[in-house]
């Protein structure tokens, strides 16, 4: 790296050699450094090389004036003039008490991405976003100008929006419903259109960044939307106004189900009029909910596995097989509950509720192993297995799995029964039913 203390003569001599290093291309192109002479040319580049050496040690103050002057004679010199000065001020805001001078530098913040966007106008949607998202952090009591900015760059990029954009695009429409400026109605129409974004981008290199967004988002709406008769209200005028309405249907179902509210009629009566005009997975997954909720799962089930059938979404895809597990296993059919689960754990080796899914389907299906007084329970050995590999592999579900071995391990076979068939504990077991398990043998006392 260069000395930066360099003296007066070796200053010069660095200059010279510049100017050797960019003399082709000042000589075969011109325009490379969007200036009108050889002198101005000579200018731009030491302006720009001078003050980057500073910028690279972090030492903003000393790297402005070059940067300013740079600017002013080669604006189009490179698009990192604009993005190191974004960098720069922004440096400046964060530490900056004096409102006055804070306001001032905002100011020149916005007239930087005004400039880039001037100079280099293909990346307008994206510089939108950014200055508008500066805009809503440096001038938070103004949400309605930046909210202007972000809706700007939502209209030219729509899915590609950038996830901190995005964040504040909601937030200031939110912001702004706190201060009477739009109606909280604004900002619930937004959700549809944000968590869209974040669909289309999750599994994508910035996936955790939109999902982080999308938390953002459902924690402002669940404060805008209240609850479910809250939302009926709003929207059943709506609905009954425009049935047909695709993109209105989804809005709704998409919000009741971020209150949880698909136990609701209205919830049902939208979901089967969306899946009237389209029957996407999305719609048919919406009605097997419904019908879940409501206990009903033979019909849940029939959409489920349209849905299975169909979709390319894996979190759908695993909620899907979950939705028809639990339903099978509530039908009495443990192996069709079993073999659901499996395809759970094909998505997520991972998944606690999968394992506790396959051990209560043991125990429900112990019958079908028959067997003696000791080899009747050995399913309840199979179910302990799973309950304790979902504590092992999910803390989240660990507390339920424990409570499940408790209850299950209290139905153990007695030791007499066990040893009278020639089974004592810590011998290996396999059951020769559809479980299909090999387990250890114990016994309750």
């Amino acid at each position: 790296m260069i000395d930066l203390k360099l003296t007066a003569m070796k200053q010069k001599a660095y200059l010279i050699l510049l100017m050797v290093l960019f003399s082709g291309i000042m000589n075969a192109q011109k325009i490379r450094t969007y200036t009108a002479s050889d002198e101005d040319s000579m200018a731009c580049i030491t302006s720009a090389s001078l003050y980057i050496e500073f910028f690279r040690q972090d030492n903003f103050k000393d790297a402005l004036p070059g940067w300013r002057q740079a600017i002013k004679i080669c604006p189009k010199f490179s698009e990192s003039l604009w993005t190191n000065g974004t960098k720069m001020y922004q440096d400046l805001l964060d530490n900056e008490e004096d409102k006055t001078k804070a306001s001032l530098l905002v100011d020149t913040l916005e007239w930087i991405y005004d400039q880039r966007i001037l100079h280099y106008p293909e990346g307008k949607g994206s510089i939108l976003g950014r200055k508008g998202t500066d805009m809503a952090k440096y001038r938070s009591n103004k949400p309605k100008e930046a909210h202007q900015v972000l809706k700007e760059s939502y209209d030219i990029l729509k899915l590609e929006m950038e996830p901190a954009a995005l964040i504040y695009y909601f937030k200031t429409a939110y912001d702004m419903s706190k201060k009477g400026q739009v109606e909280n109605t604004y900002v619930l129409d937004l959700y549809g259109p944000c968590s869209d974004v974040v669909k289309h981008n999750k599994d994508g290199k910035y996936g955790s960044a939109y999902e982080t967004a999308q938390k953002n988002i459902d924690n402002m709406v669940g404060k805008v939307a209240g609850d479910c008769e809250t939302l009926v209200g709003i929207f059943k005028p709506k609905f009954q106004a425009n049935p047909k309405d695709g993109a209105l249907l989804s809005q709704i179902t998409k919000l009741m189900d971020k209150l949880d509210c698909s136990d609701h009629d209205f919830y049902l009566e939208v979901a089967v009029a969306q899946y009237a005009i389209e029957p996407t997975p999305e719609a048919a997954f919406s009605i097997g909910k419904a019908y879940y909720k409501r206990k009903k799962y033979s019909e849940s089930n029939k959409y489920f596995i349209e849905v299975a059938g169909a979709s390319q979404d894996q979190d759908m895809l695993y909620e899907a097989y979950q939705f028809l597990a639990a339903g099978m296993l509530s039908l009495g059919q443990p192996q069709s509950a079993k073999n659901y689960a499996l395809k759970m754990l094909s998505i997520n080796a991972n998944s606690g509720e999968a394992y506790l899914i396959i051990g209560n389907a043991y125990a429900k299906g112990k019958n079908d192993c028959g067997g003696d007084e000791c080899k009747s329970r050995a399913a309840y050995w199979a179910a302990v297995d799973k309950f304790a590999k979902a504590k092992a592999v999910d803390p989240s579900v660990a507390d339920k799995a424990q409570q499940y071995i408790n209850s299950y391990s209290a139905q153990f076979p007695k030791k007499e029964d066990c040893f009278f068939y020639g089974l004592t504990d810590g011998q290996s077991f396999t059951l020769d039913c559809w479980i299909g398990e090999t387990t250890t043998v114990r016994t309750r006392d």
